[in-house]
Parts: C-alpha cells; sequence; structure tokens
C-alpha cells in the first residue's frame, strides 16, 4: 500500500511538471505574442546568449560569459563561505563603471526607439474580456504563472510529511488537535494579507493616478502657452487642406517664431518625461549614464549645449530632469517679456503655479516609491504566510486525510495564499524595478513616454489654424458661425443638400456653356484638343474622388475597430506600426464585441457605417470605369 501510493504521488507530480514546463498552453491557458515589457531593454532582464562582447568608453571590447552578464542585475554579497542575494531596491543605482560597460548603443537605441514614438504599441496595462471563460483562458499575467513553482514545492513537502506520518505513527499521533491551533493562525493570516493587498493596491493607484496627473499638468501648460502664442492675422488658407472655408479668405495662424517657441517647449516635455522616467526606473535607466546622454543628442533628443549644461549642472544624476523642466519654466517668461506669449501678470502666477505642480507630482512619485511600505509590516505577513502553507500538512494528514485530497489541498492553499502575497508585493513594484516576479502585468513605462509625446504637440496642431480672426470678432463678422441650438431638422438638410446640388450643377452648366462659345470660335482641331482635355480633367477629378472615398473607407474601419479609450486609433494615426491590441484584448473589434454581448441594434449600426461607405466606394470606382469606357479617348 505504502509503495502503490509514492509511485501514484510520484506519476501525478512528473506529468504536472511536464504540462508546466512544456507549455502552459497545454492546460489552457492562452499567452500573449509579445514578450514581458522589460525583456530586451536592459540586458539583466533575461539570461543574455553566451561570448557577450560589450564596448567600453575607450573603444575597446570586453568579453563576459552569460552567467556574469546575469549576475550584473544582482547585488552579491558574501559573508565567509555563505553567498546572499539582495535584491536592488529602486534607487539603489549599479556602480558606474558597470553601468558604463552595459549600456551600449544597442541597448540605448532600442530604449530609445521606444521613447521617441507618439503612438504606444501597448496598452498601459493588459487588457481583458471580463467574461469568466476569457479570463480562465488567460497564463501572463495570472497568479498561477507566479506561484506554480511554489505550489509545486508546497505539494513536494506535503508528500514528505505524507510519508513521514505513515512510516512514524508516533509522530503523526504529536500532531493531535493541532488543526485548532493552524486555524488560529488561518485565520490571523487572512486578516492580514488581505488589509496588507488592500494597502499595496492603493500604493499602486496612486503612482498610477501621478502618472496621469503629470501628464494632465503638462498639458494645462502646453494647452496655455499653445492658446497665447502670437498669432498672424488675415493669413491666407490654402484650399487643398481647407476646402469648406468659403465664407472667407482668411484665418488666424502661428507666427513664424511662436510656432518655434512652441516647439521648443514641445520638445523640452518630452525630454523632462524621459529623463524622469530614467530616473524612476531600471528598464530606461541606461540614458542617465554619459553614452546615455550622447546618444540622446545624436538621436535629437537635445542638444550638444543643452547635453554639456546639464552634464555640468550641480545636481544628482538622476535628478537632472530637474533642470530641463526649469527650461520649460524659463522659456515660457523669456517668450511673455519677448511678446511671443501674450498675458501678463495673471498668466505669470498660473503658470508659476502649473510648473509647481509638475514639480510636485514628479517629487512625490518618487516619494511614494522609497516609502511604499515599511519593512516590518512585510516582513510580519511573509512569516504569517510562509508558517500557514508550511504547518498545513501537518494539520491536514494528523486528522486521517488522505493523500490525494491532502495534495490538491496544498495546491490551491498556496496558491491563494501565495499568490495574494505576490500580488501586494507586485502593487508594491508598479515599473518592475526589481527581479523577483516576472512583470507581466507592470505600467508600461513606454506607453506613458509615448503619451506625453504625442500631447506636447497636440494642442499647438490643434490651433495651427483658427476659422475666425480677430477682426471677424471686432466687427461682428459671426453670422456663419450663428448654427441653430437644436441643429438643423432632416427637411432642412435635405433642402440645403438639394440646394447644393442645383448650385453645383448650375455651375456646371454656365462652364459648358462656357466652352461651347470658345468651341465655335475655334478650329476643329482645337475643338478636338480641348474636348480631350476637358475629358481628362473629368477623369482626374473621379480619380482624386476615388482617392478619398478608399481613404474615408479606411478610416471608417479603423474607427469602427478602434478598443474604447484609446489615446490614438491603430492604423490610422499610429501609421500601422502600433501592434494588434486584440492579442491583449479577448476581443479584437467592434464586431467581436458586440456578437460577444448579442446586441443585434449595434451589430445593425456598425454594419450599416461599414456598407454606407463600402456603397460610396463602389459607386466611385463604376464612375471611373465608365469613364475608361467611355468614346472619349483619355491619353
Amino acid at each position: 500500500m505504502f509503495y502503490t501510493s509514492a509511485i501514484n504521488l510520484a506519476t501525478m507530480i512528473v506529468s504536472i511538471l511536464l504540462c508546466l514546463f512544456a507549455c502552459p498552453a497545454t492546460l489552457g491557458f492562452r499567452q500573449s505574442s509579445w514578450p514581458s515589457n522589460r525583456a530586451g531593454l536592459f540586458p539583466f532582464r533575461q539570461e543574455p546568449p553566451h561570448n557577450n562582447h560589450h564596448v567600453l568608453s575607450d573603444g575597446t571590447t570586453m568579453r563576459t560569459t552569460s552567467r556574469e552578464c546575469w549576475q550584473l542585475g544582482r547585488r552579491k554579497h558574501r559573508h565567509g563561505s555563505k553567498t546572499t542575494t539582495r535584491l536592488p531596491m529602486v534607487f539603489d543605482s549599479l556602480p558606474p563603471e558597470i553601468m558604463e560597460q552595459i549600456s551600449t548603443q544597442d541597448v540605448l537605441d532600442r530604449i530609445l526607439d521606444e521613447s521617441l514614438r507618439t503612438s504606444a504599441r501597448k496598452p498601459i496595462m493588459i487588457q481583458f474580456d471580463p467574461s469568466s471563460r476569457a479570463i480562465w483562458r488567460h497564463w501572463r499575467g495570472t497568479v498561477f504563472q507566479e506561484t506554480w513553482r511554489s505550489a509545486i514545492r508546497h505539494a513536494v513537502w506535503a508528500a514528505i510529511v505524507y510519508f513521514l506520518f505513515v512510516r512514524c505513527p508516533r509522530v503523526k499521533s504529536v500532531f493531535g488537535g493541532f488543526n485548532i491551533i493552524w486555524a488560529q493562525i488561518l485565520g490571523v493570516t487572512t486578516f492580514t494579507l488581505t488589509f496588507f493587498v488592500n494597502q499595496s493596491y492603493s500604493i499602486w493607484c496612486r503612482i498610477l493616478g501621478i502618472c496621469r496627473n503629470l501628464q494632465g499638468r503638462l498639458n494645462d501648460y502646453l494647452m496655455a502657452a499653445a492658446g497665447l502664442a502670437q498669432r498672424n492675422e488675415d493669413i491666407q488658407p490654402k484650399s487643398a487642406t481647407m476646402p469648406t472655408l468659403r465664407r472667407t479668405s482668411t484665418a488666424s495662424q502661428y507666427t513664424e517664431t511662436s510656432i518655434k517657441l512652441l516647439r521648443v517647449q514641445a520638445r523640452y516635455v518630452r525630454l523632462f518625461s524621459i529623463l524622469l522616467y530614467a530616473s524612476l526606473t531600471r528598464s530606461h535607466r541606461p540614458l542617465l549614464t554619459p553614452q546615455g546622454l550622447r546618444r540622446m543628442v545624436a538621436r535629437g533628443l537635445m542638444t550638444e549645449e543643452e547635453r554639456a549644461i546639464i552634464k555640468q549642472a550641480a545636481v544628482p544624476a538622476n535628478t537632472r530632469h530637474n533642470v530641463v523642466l526649469m527650461w520649460l519654466f524659463r522659456t515660457h517668461l523669456q517668450g511673455c517679456k519677448a511678446g511671443i506669449i501674450e498675458g501678463g501678470a495673471g498668466l505669470e502666477v498660473q503658470l508659476i503655479r502649473r510648473v509647481q505642480e509638475i514639480r510636485g507630482l514628479a517629487n512625490g512619485m518618487e516619494s511614494v516609491l522609497k516609502g511604499r511600505m515599511p519593512f516590518a509590516y512585510a516582513h510580519i505577513v511573509q512569516v504569517l504566510v510562509d508558517a500557514t502553507l508550511w504547518l498545513y500538512p501537518f494539520m491536514i494528514f494528523s486528522s486521517d486525510i488522505n493523500l490525494y485530497l491532502g495534495f490538491m489541498g496544498t495546491l490551491v492553499l498556496t496558491t491563494c495564499y501565495q499568490g495574494l502575497f505576490d500580488l501586494a508585493k507586485q502593487f508594491l513594484d508598479p515599473f518592475h524595478n526589481e527581479n523577483f516576479w516576472l512583470g507581466s502585468d507592470a505600467l508600461e513605462v513606454d506607453t506613458l513616454i509615448a503619451e506625453t509625446n504625442a500631447n506636447s504637440v497636440r494642442w499647438m496642431n490643434c490651433l495651427e489654424t483658427m476659422p475666425m480672426t480677430t477682426d471677424d470678432i471686432a466687427s461682428g463678422r459671426l453670422d456663419d458661425f450663428l448654427l441653430p441650438e437644436d441643429g438643423f431638422t432632416v427637411e432642412e438638410a435635405a433642402q440645403a443638400a438639394e440646394r447644393e446640388r442645383a448650385r453645383q450643377a448650375q455651375l456646371e452648366e454656365q462652364q459648358r456653356e462656357q466652352q461651347q462659345q470658345q468651341q465655335g470660335r475655334t478650329t476643329p482641331a482645337l475643338q478636338k484638343k480641348a474636348a480631350k482635355a476637358a475629358a481628362e480633367q473629368e477623369q482626374e477629378a473621379l480619380l482624386a474622388r476615388l482617392e478619398v472615398t478608399a481613404g474615408e473607407l479606411e478610416e471608417t474601419v479603423a474607427i469602427l475597430n478602434a478598443q474604447p479609450g484609446l489615446d490614438f486609433v491603430p492604423g490610422l494615426d499610429d501609421e500601422g506600426e502600433s501592434l494588434q491590441y486584440h492579442k491583449s484584448y479577448g476581443r479584437s473589434n467592434v464586431t467581436d464585441m458586440l456578437d460577444d454581448a448579442d446586441d443585434d441594434d449595434d451589430n445593425e449600426l456598425v454594419d450599416q457605417f461599414r456598407e454606407t461607405a463600402v456603397s460610396q466606394l463602389r459607386e466611385v470606382k463604376e464612375l471611373v470605369e465608365g469613364g475608361e469606357s467611355g468614346s472619349t479617348p483619355i491619353l
């Protein structure tokens, strides 16, 4: 009996290990296609290949083994014959000589490639379908991915305790009634662990809130600068870019100097954001090194003079973003004095307040990361969780529970309690600065930087051209902008469209009459040439209309398929460079979401949008094909 149980248990453990090591997908889990958000950006995030070469500052090459590279990310402290590994905290910088060696140009370019984007490749965190079936299918970013090794260890320990009780009944008798003591420990552990998770989650939410508030304050600053920058009035707009401005031939645009100043301020905002997150995260820390600053000059983030000033500033290396913030502050004040930024004393007060808020949020994030949780609190929770899990086999098998129920109970209890504790520690490390976990669901720093980059020019582009000028407002020429509060009815809109078609038909008739009059005064050869030119012009107009209609169809499909809440439309605003979001989101597009909800009305609405766009494109294609098959030759 004893040997049969041992063989069955060993077979069960080996089967589980083979399934987990082979592929988590065999258990029904789904993994995302992209790696961890830190993989590949910093050399000691994953074990590099053998025989690595690192370029030193003097141009020589240092050859290191894969084991040496792997150990660069961990601090080894030797005491006699013992070796202890201390996980690096957020602001424990690596020695400068090590950073000098591993911050190669290839690593810097990979970091800067993501930091220079204006459209994020990934959402700020894992997106998911809230249905239970989709949640159970996920593997990446779950407690199963983080705790399965711990669950196997505790299961093996439970098997050892079981066979100890079978071979030594006296040991089992010693633990008679131990279930009462263990139940008391379980109650204390459950209460303490639950409260610890809540406290850790509040810190995670606070960090995310600070990141969003910081983006908001930077947006406020840039929006005020864009709205108060000096402008040229009565500018002739380009009909190609603004074909609807038929009321007047003038518009309001930035002056040449003001647009340059706004672009400089936008670059300072991007540089401030990159240097700030480089000081807060290990994934972007190489940008603070001398090689990183030089590479940022080469990639167009700063000038050589600015790099020299930042390098010589009497501030710590991880607070150099404050130098850029002061540049941004002073540039705005100098623009006000030069008359490029309009405003008075009230504007300066608001400006100072916004800069102070930006400074407070940036430094507040650093303070929260440094004082995230007292060590004694985390220590007692670790003791309680370990005591509960390691003592569970003694309690369960002293109550005459069979091996299989005890084995499964150990797996479930370890997954739940160890998973909650690991989840709480992950909340305390929102940027994945420490290597005790995989970082599958850490906050995407590249996404935060890309969003800030996009916002740095958003408000300037929004006000690049304004439909009404100062002269229009001063003279009261605003009748064309006064529209009814309730809008136009369907009948009124149809009547307006009919009048527009009649006007277009009248213009075309006048053009034909003029052409006929001109043909009556010309020779047959010139008439034939004029007819050919008219046919070519009509064909070009049809082709232009076809191109516009096809573009509208692509834009319609992209907008309908975009996930709600995104700052940009994938495939439309990012030039097709972003990853497909359905790889991290359970539902791929609008149609799938509506199918899941079984909402027939919304399905009909989406189909109507798509069919309308397709029908418009088909009509234009028929017109083009009809023109190509006409009797008039097109040369």
